[in-house]
């Protein structure tokens, strides 16, 4: 195996086939040298920094203080809050909250889904998130957070209602924000829920959101076809599967 130095200017020289041996390498290495590289590799959004989130994660609570670190480099925050979700530690909520008003799309999509990931449940901050998010990419997560477990106000709920009755919405975030209704109010996610049967676009993304997601609705896409494993959201932001029936 190569030294500790080789690997991390391999890491530093760019994406490459190198590059991604050296990461794979360095997740194996119980070092905090390894880990040091591995958190200076967490710049921007490809497919390098994409390795080197799953490897920096691989080391477990060992990681954390180089994804915090690296949330403070405008370069590497993005990466440094995508270990932290898959590190799942309650106590990276506060730092996440911190950045819940990021006015990159991309920035906020990443926090709440590892706020979620760390176990954030404040119904408070979820539902004024909800309220106020014009990013439908955000909001479709935001949907699926709010019928994770989360106590939502009523103006969250009139918001999500909003965005699965409007027509110029996307199918997928008007189905995600239906089943996030009915996990509340069955009554009114119901109403949603059929009025976007009527619908074939529309149909196929609600059975595929809630064979994917389960609950109060899944009667009602029994005969529907849909595909569960076109709802990336849901596993995104960590939602457990239903159980097997």
């Amino acid at each position: 195996m190569a030294d500790l130095d080789t690997l991390a200017a391999a890491v530093r020289a760019g994406d490459s086939r190198e590059a991604r041996a050296a990461i794979r390498a360095l997740a194996e290495i119980d070092d905090d040298r390894a880990r040091n590289a591995l958190g200076e590799a967490l710049t921007g959004a490809g497919l390098l920094t994409a390795f080197a989130i799953q490897a920096l994660a691989r080391h477990g609570a060992k990681a954390q203080p180089f994804a915090v670190a690296a949330t403070f480099d405008p370069d590497r925050k993005l990466g440094g809050v995508a270990v932290m979700g898959k590190l799942g530690d309650p106590a990276c909520c506060a730092l996440l909250r911190r950045l819940v008003n990021d006015p990159d799309p991309l920035m906020r999509l990443a926090v709440a889904s590892s706020l979620y990931r760390c176990g954030e449940r404040d119904g408070e901050l979820w539902s004024s998130w909800i309220r106020r998010e014009d990013d439908l990419a955000v909001f479709a997560f935001l949907s699926a957070i709010a019928g994770g477990g989360v106590t939502l106000t009523y103006g969250a709920l009139d918001h999500l209602e909003a965005q699965a009755e409007n027509a110029d919405t996307p199918a997928e975030v008007r189905a995600g924000a239906a089943w996030a209704v009915a996990q509340h109010d069955i009554a009114r996610g119901t109403a949603l829920a059929q009025a976007l049967l009527v619908d074939p676009g529309a149909a196929f993304a609600l059975s595929s959101v809630v064979r994917r997601r389960g609950g109060p609705l899944i009667w009602l896409v029994a005969g529907i076809p849909g595909d569960p494993e076109t709802d990336q959201t849901a596993n995104s932001v960590g939602l457990p599967r239903p159980p097997a029936s």
